[in-house]
């Protein structure tokens, strides 16, 4: 991986709709060599995938908060799916990471009204790995590519 590639992924990492046409263009390189490159950053899986940003202000999830989860169990990795997988209704989970530290499990999640938070710790709580909850409401965020326009 050269300068090139990385020039090719910051600008994909900011918008993942250019062409390889507009790549070219603002890189200076020729369209096949665009093709090229990106085709092999996706094989060799340094480019995973294509995703959308939504502008979740303009849906009904305008809440945004953290649960911090204590766990304790013998596969994390099994517990982690089965909270995954869970449908709560009015409740989108955005992410779930496993971390070191006191607390074993962040998700990040979008509500509708606190209510749609508390039935989903109602459900985490079942589970008799789940030791404890805390959550955090978000109340603003810095997206990456903002940092330099502040």
């Amino acid at each position: 991986m050269d300068e090139i590639d990385l020039q090719i992924l910051r600008l994909l990492e900011e918008n993942g709709r250019l062409t390889h046409e507009e790549i070219s263009r603002l890189l200076h390189i020729s369209r096949p060599t665009v093709h090229q490159r990106v085709s092999k950053l996706e094989k060799n899986g340094v480019i995973r995938g294509y995703r959308c940003v939504v502008d979740w202000r303009k849906l009904e999830q305008k809440i945004k908060a953290l649960i911090f989860v204590k766990v304790k169990c013998q596969n994390y990795s099994e517990l982690a799916g089965i909270v995954v997988e869970l449908q709560i209704p009015g409740v989108t989970l955005l992410e779930c990471q496993r971390l070191a530290g006191e607390w074993c499990m962040l998700l990040k999640v979008r509500v509708s009204a606190p209510e749609d938070i508390t039935r989903l710790i109602d459900h985490l709580v079942k589970f008799p790995e789940i030791l404890e909850t805390s959550t955090t409401f978000i109340l603003s965020t810095i997206l990456e590519n903002e940092i330099k326009e502040i």
